[in-house]
């Protein structure tokens, strides 16, 4: 989400006044419950949220992270569920599995007036992936293991909520991109018309591969690095698709020794006894995809960050001989 649009958002519901907050944790954290301080969350993107430090009835202290957004709100082109949505998967898919995430202290619905509250428990010495090229690999084989779990539970009643890429989806990021890439781009990378069109062979890739619960913007900055151990937050995109599209989000912009890491620890959390045939060519289709979800989504720049998912984005397109 752009920085413009994920502002609109999160000021379209403020942070409630302090008794309202305090009456809606104490039917979470039990009678007696209090709220001792209130900080703006500094990593606050799609929707307003903060950090709260509460003093339960029996004396103990905690703190929680609160996150407030629209009732029913769906952003990000179909791609972002928003704050019900988040909660849904923390509480049906994420509770169950059991693999390490921040618990879940409660959603707070106030349909009347249009808004939904997540409570999670907030982690004071969490770090973001993003600063830690050690810990990339880890978060690797976490989310490895996360898709080898959820391919079980992929068809569970519980989890129909979860949204599913299709054709249609995968298609509409390329006419998104197409749209909004200004003329001048387009001109600076003349292999653009030959990469929209032959779009076609990535979706068959990621349609084609096993389908999984995936997190759907596995990027480095939406996973904590806790204690050695690895907890991914943000959870609002999560979807049923191709895993390869949460390795290919993790692994974007790093060295080519620690994603050929990542790889590796990857495809052995998730397949032990050996990878499919076409995992890393699948693999190459999500590079595609992303880097065309985020032209699709975000305006385009002089920066040379932009310069960068452009040859990023080629590269995986030549390797499936989609551009020459």
């Amino acid at each position: 989400m752009s920085g413009r649009a994920a502002t609109s958002v999160a000021a379209s519901v403020p942070p409630p006044d302090s008794h309202r907050l305090e009456r809606a944790l104490e039917g979470m954290l039990g009678a007696g419950s209090a709220v001792v301080e209130r900080t703006p969350n500094l990593y606050t993107s799609s929707f307003a949220s903060e950090v709260v430090t509460c003093r339960q009835g029996d004396g103990a202290v905690c703190r929680l992270l609160c996150k407030y957004g629209p009732t029913g709100v769906d952003s990000g082109h179909g791609h972002r569920g928003g704050v019900t949505y988040e909660g849904a998967v923390y509480r049906h898919a994420l509770e169950p599995a059991q693999l390490g995430t921040p618990r879940l202290l409660g959603v707070h619905d106030e349909r009347a007036e249009g808004r939904t509250w997540l409570v999670i428990e907030y982690l004071d010495t969490a770090e973001r992936v993003a600063w830690h090229s050690a810990a990339v690999a880890p978060a690797a084989s976490w989310i490895g293991r996360f898709h080898a779990t959820m391919k079980r539970r992929v068809e569970a009643p519980e989890l129909a909520f979860l949204r599913r890429y299709d054709e249609g989806y995968f298609a509409g990021w390329v006419a998104r991109a197409e749209r909004l890439v200004p003329a001048a781009w387009k001109r600076r990378f003349p292999w653009w018309p030959r990469l929209c069109e032959g779009f076609g062979a990535c979706a068959e890739l990621l349609l084609g591969a096993p389908v999984t619960v995936i997190h759907g913007e596995y990027y480095p900055k939406n996973v904590l690095w806790v204690g050695g151990a690895v907890q991914p937050v943000d959870w609002e995109s999560a979807a049923v698709g191709a895993g390869e599209i949460d390795l290919a989000s993790l692994t974007e912009g790093w060295p080519e020794e620690l994603v050929s890491e990542c790889i590796e620890r990857y495809a052995l959390a998730r397949w032990p006894l050996g990878a499919p045939a076409r995992f890393e060519r699948t693999l190459d289709a999500a590079r595609v995809y992303f880097g065309l979800r985020w032209l699709g989504d975000e305006a385009v720049t002089e920066a040379e960050s932009s310069v960068r998912r452009f040859e990023e984005l080629a590269a995986a397109a030549r390797r499936l001989g989609i551009i020459a």
